[in-house]
């Protein structure tokens, strides 16, 4: 009779819908407040387009003074800055809606059960499983950051909306605004990472792990022989 090979352990991947839904809604909201910045520094850039607004205007025969030119500069920044802060209570609030829902997660689904569950594998790990066990440590440590940074995005990015209204934020704007543009750059290289490592992960060991993602479906497990 022949041995009985005992299966690697490895994830389900059986996504919830509620988890594709905050996945997938987060990933377009930050997206989107990313492009808004863009569009404000470097494609709109609605301070330096003054000159071509006044150029713009003389080639049809008008006329459009330093100030009146800096007047739709900021109608234009104001409304760019609009859409970036609605995205960002949007965003707010599914910050809350991914909190309660690790609260309301069954406790070996939640994710620092599943961060403390691959750190004890990484340390018990056998020598052939090390490095599977490694990299799965790591990549629930970069989930780790970027919830972090999301929080800090969200917390932050409050505290400016607010910073008018309320004396103790206005005192610490300059910081807060300080600490929302570096924690930008945090995602930005966390997105960064998060596609080159899904699309390395599809292409390599876990294909269909993009349609999982979208579906939900488990990946089917392989048989083993005894």
């Amino acid at each position: 009779m022949q041995a009985t090979t005992a299966p690697p352990a490895t994830a389900t991947h059986d996504y919830s819908a509620a988890m594709r839904a905050w996945h997938w809604v987060n990933a377009t909201l930050v997206s989107g407040q990313l492009l808004t910045i863009l569009f404000q520094k470097v494609i709109v850039n609605a301070k330096g387009a003054v000159p071509e607004f006044q150029a713009a205007i003389t080639k049809g025969g008008g006329t459009l003074t330093q100030q009146q030119g800096r007047a739709v500069a900021h109608v234009i920044s104001e409304r760019i800055w609009a859409w970036h802060i609605w995205m960002g209570v949007t965003l707010a609030a599914f910050w809350l809606f991914w909190t309660v829902m690790q609260a309301l997660d069954p406790a070996g689904r939640r994710f620092g059960a599943r961060l403390m569950a691959a750190a004890r594998r990484y340390k018990l790990a056998a020598p052939a499983e090390h490095a599977d066990a490694r990299h799965a440590l790591l990549a629930k440590l970069t989930y780790a950051v970027f919830y972090l940074a999301i929080t800090l995005m969200v917390i932050t990015g409050l505290g400016l909306i607010w910073a008018d209204d309320v004396a103790f934020l206005g005192n610490i704007e300059h910081t807060v605004k300080e600490v929302h543009s570096a924690t930008m750059y945090v995602i930005i290289g966390y997105i960064v990472l998060h596609v080159a490592g899904v699309v390395w992960v599809e292409i390599t060991k876990d294909h269909g792990l993009i349609s999982r993602m979208v579906s939900g479906a488990a990946r089917a497990k392989t048989p083993h022989n005894s």
